[in-house]
């Protein structure tokens, strides 16, 4: 008994200082040791029978952020196969020289060299299971991706005036789409969905009426353009952009002068020019492989992700890819006219000027 008594006496001091559990912020939560590392969860199938909403996805993933400086010479991934049929001797992702590295101050290019690290946030793979009727289960797709993905995904290399292009053939010229072509390479083909936005100048020179400047999209360097646009690039096996209509803004020249601010464009433009783009805290980028279209879940489990098709996937929405200046466009007197009105004439494979990043360390190969 005299123990006993002891004892209750004893813990009267713990149970006095006794405090009603708080919550915590991801940043107070982020400060706290001993979380559980692993994190699993299961998404229910919706939708229609049959339909690319109808698995069930499960979830596993780390509550952690990898941060990581990479250089790869080439990336490819789902080479013939399926998607022969629909365009033959190449890659779902065909990609020649990837720097994976952090991003600048302003979010919107390449951070250091070496030192910028490319970060995902809560990693996490998720399987796309269709069940059948009678029980059995099947794996129809597996999804790679993160909760926020930060960083620049630089692609590619350039060559000078005169250079043989070793990844593509030809040489390197500017008189031609062929031999501005040639001066690239990087994305040879790319299976995905891309949410862009997009700005450019470019000077454009037309018969009769001189050279007048054209902008698009929200342009750092030029007060005229300042609206941002938007672009969705989709498609298995892609190795070109077309956009029919582009609103361009005329800041200078002789058709301004008199009261013409309005013009549109095509842009036709292969995938090569392009040498990079950047990931602020992109939610839902994710690569992914399957044998039919699949809408995986986005991170938050409130939507789904456009369909990915069959095959490999890159699912990247949210990024910049702005500030292209391009070489100057030539328009006959009649061209310029058809430019007023939408669609416009078609703008193929202008010189965007775009530089691969530079992430080198020591004597590294494409550096």
């Amino acid at each position: 008994m005299i123990i006993k008594r002891f004892i209750a006496i004893a813990l009267l001091p713990f149970a006095a200082q006794s405090h009603a559990m708080v919550m915590l912020d991801d940043d107070e939560l982020s400060e706290v040791t001993g979380q559980a590392l692993f994190v699993s969860d299961m998404i229910g199938p919706s939708g229609t029978a049959g339909s690319t909403t109808d698995f069930t996805f499960f979830r596993m993933g780390l509550d952690v952020e990898i941060e990581l400086n990479a250089n790869f010479d080439k990336m490819q991934l789902g080479c013939g196969g399926f998607n022969e049929s629909i365009v033959s001797n190449a890659c779902d992702i065909d990609l020649d020289f990837v720097r994976l590295m952090g991003l600048n101050a302003s979010g919107d290019g390449p951070g250091d060299a070496v030192d910028s690290s490319f970060s995902l946030r809560r990693p996490y793979i998720e399987l796309a299971i269709r069940e059948s009727g009678d029980g059995a289960r099947e794996i129809a797709g597996v999804k790679i991706g993160s909760q926020e993905a930060n960083g620049f995904f630089g692609v590619g290399r350039t060559y000078a005036q005169g250079q043989v292009n070793q990844e593509r053939g030809g040489t390197c010229g500017s008189n031609t789409p062929a031999a501005r072509l040639a001066c690239h390479s990087g994305i040879n083909s790319l299976s995905g969905y891309i949410d862009a936005e997009l700005s450019g100048q470019f000077p454009v020179s037309i018969t009769l009426l001189g050279t007048q400047t054209a902008c698009f999209g929200d342009v750092a360097s030029n007060s005229s353009c300042n609206t941002p646009y938007f672009v969705e690039i989709e498609g298995t096996r892609l190795n070109e952009i077309i956009e029919p209509g582009i609103p361009l803004t005329l800041s200078a020249g002789f058709l301004s002068a008199i009261g013409i601010s309005q013009a549109y464009a095509t842009i036709q433009q292969n995938l090569r020019f392009i040498h990079g783009f950047a990931l602020d805290g992109t939610s839902d980028f994710f690569i992914s492989f399957q044998r039919e279209q699949v809408s995986y879940p986005t991170y938050d489990k409130q939507s789904y992700a456009q369909i990915a098709n069959a095959g490999w996937w890159m699912n990247v929405p949210q990024v910049n890819v702005k500030n292209f200046t391009g070489d100057t466009v030539s328009l006959g007197l009649g061209e310029a006219l058809g430019a007023l009105g939408s669609p416009g004439p078609v703008v193929r494979d202008s010189e965007l000027n775009t530089l691969p990043p530079v992430n080198c360390y020591g004597g590294s190969m494409f550096c």
